[in-house]
């Protein structure tokens, strides 16, 4: 008999701590100049993202080795109780302008990371409960879609457009995939995009990124440059990079560099080979994810899986396209690589939850 430890997918939890690796050396490599100049230690930066590192994976092992996943089912409304509870207190309670940062005491957390998780855990277990509902509108699907519209809207409501939209979308492809009929997705898709282009154009911000985005030649804005210089970081890095620790763009150049636009200087100092490795394994873990999902041994764990591997690799879709300037700039970090603490956490909790579907799969 195999032990559990067994079971868990060593492939997928390598890629993970591979990341991490990755995420480790670029940060340290992207925030040295920074850290130097304002804390006069080079390490100010690596320190704070070293500890969350270690958290993370304490956190992950924690819910690989003691947690069956099969119990969230018991606790998901209390989960999502939670969640709505943490909604709305940061819209009143919240840290600056943006109200997405709640703190409790010294702690410092962004809400909406954490709420994705949770809707998650609530979704797929309504999912597997009312699946034989889900083809009749109101007894099944609109409940449902009402969950995600809540979500997204107090999200949406925090200034956070890019995490809003993600939420939607999982939501609704976890919709789709329990067998939800096309037209009441399409229905409900067309009802909701009146609120989405009405917060979208209510806030100037959000207007002016779109409109440099189209107009980018024409545009003279941080918003424009902040695109160039990224680009110009994956230019000069070329095939094989200029070498670790030697990026221009981290000399303030780029704003946020070992945040939002990490990827930029990945790609300045490991190139294009540097890059297609790291792509390489978010495929991996796209695979892999989606392999638990098929062969998960209920539907609740093949629809958290689904939207656990989904989330992480949606999110590394978002962030590269926008340092390659395909999408306009959102502020979404690279899932295990960016500096911060609550995107990082939030990632370590849904890979330990998706780890231990994988102990359970039918081999």
């Amino acid at each position: 008999m195999k032990t559990s430890e067994q079971h868990i997918d060593r492939i997928l939890f390598t890629g993970v701590v591979v990341l991490m690796f990755f995420g480790l050396v670029v940060v340290f490599s992207s925030t040295i100049y920074i850290s130097s100049l304002k804390y006069n230690s080079a390490i100010y930066f690596l320190a704070g993202h070293l500890l969350r590192v270690l958290f993370g994976l304490f956190v992950m092992i924690l819910l690989i080795v003691f947690v069956d996943y099969s119990k969230l089912k018991i606790y998901a409304p209390y989960i999502f109780s939670v969640v709505l509870v943490l909604l709305i207190s940061v819209l009143i309670f919240g840290k600056g302008n943006a109200k997405r940062w709640l703190s409790l005491g010294p702690l410092s957390f962004q809400v909406s990371e954490f709420a994705k998780i949770g809707t998650l855990i609530y979704l797929s277990y309504l999912l597997e409960k009312n699946r034989d509902k889900i083809r009749d509108f109101k007894s099944g699907f609109l409940p449902l879609f009402g969950i995600v519209i809540l979500v997204s809207g107090l999200v949406l409501l925090q200034k956070s457009f890019t995490m809003a939209f993600l939420i939607a979308s999982l939501g609704i492809l976890l919709i789709f995939l329990a067998g939800a009929k096309v037209k009441h997705l399409i229905l409900g898709v067309f009802a909701g995009l009146p609120m989405l282009i009405f917060m979208f154009f209510v806030e100037p911000y959000r207007l002016k990124r779109l409109l440099a985005y189209i107009n980018f030649d024409e545009t003279t804005n941080d918003v424009k440059h902040q695109a160039l210089q990224a680009l110009i970081g994956l230019g000069t890095g070329g095939l094989f990079g200029v070498g670790l620790g030697h990026s221009r763009q981290r000399e303030l150049y780029l704003p946020l560099a070992y945040n939002d636009y990490i990827f930029s200087i990945l790609g300045e100092e490991c190139g294009f080979i540097g890059s297609m490795i790291l792509l390489f394994i978010f495929f991996v873990i796209f695979y892999r994810g989606i392999r638990i999902a098929r062969y998960a041994v209920d539907d609740f764990g093949k629809f958290l899986a689904v939207g656990v591997t989904f989330s992480i690799f949606l999110t590394a879709v978002i962030h590269i396209a926008v340092v390659l300037r395909l999408l306009p700039p959102t502020g979404v970090p690279l899932p295990f690589v960016s500096y911060g603490g609550s995107a990082m956490i939030a990632n370590c909790i849904g890979m330990g939850i998706l780890l231990n579907i994988s102990k359970q799969i039918k081999h």
